[in-house]
């Protein structure tokens, strides 16, 4: 469980410590691809590998993977431009999708709230 907890952590460096306009050059005809989303989506395949081949119970990988959301959406919650920043323009202000961003986020955090509800019940048979 700890493992898992420590690559959500280094998931959501990705954001924090590369530039999302950062972006490689594959060659071969092959469009330009960012890297903070090549990072993220390679870091959702090891995250889902280590919680299939690492040897736990259901139950426990369950617990992982709750703590693994629990963590990135922390860091959204923290680390997410809600607002636009002060010296943006007009348009750039109305077209700024903090509001939606902060309806899904409070959403995922009812469904992590009835996740966690379930591991603090006292049955844990089914």
């Amino acid at each position: 469980m700890l493992g898992g907890i420590v690559l959500a952590i280094l998931i959501d460096c990705i954001f924090l410590f590369i530039k999302p306009t950062l972006a490689i050059d594959w060659g071969f005809g092959i469009p330009l691809m960012s890297l903070q989303f090549t990072l993220l989506v390679v870091g959702i395949i090891i995250v889902v590998l280590y919680e299939i081949y690492y040897r736990s119970s259901g139950n426990t990988t369950k617990l992982s993977l709750t703590t693994i959301l629990t963590v990135i959406w922390l860091s959204l919650i923290i680390f997410f431009p809600f607002n636009p920043p002060a010296t943006a323009s007009d348009t750039i202000k109305a077209s700024w999708d903090g509001s939606a961003m902060g309806f899904f986020v409070l959403i995922s955090g009812l469904g992590l709230c009835v996740l966690w509800v379930h591991f603090f019940s006292d049955e844990f048979g089914s």
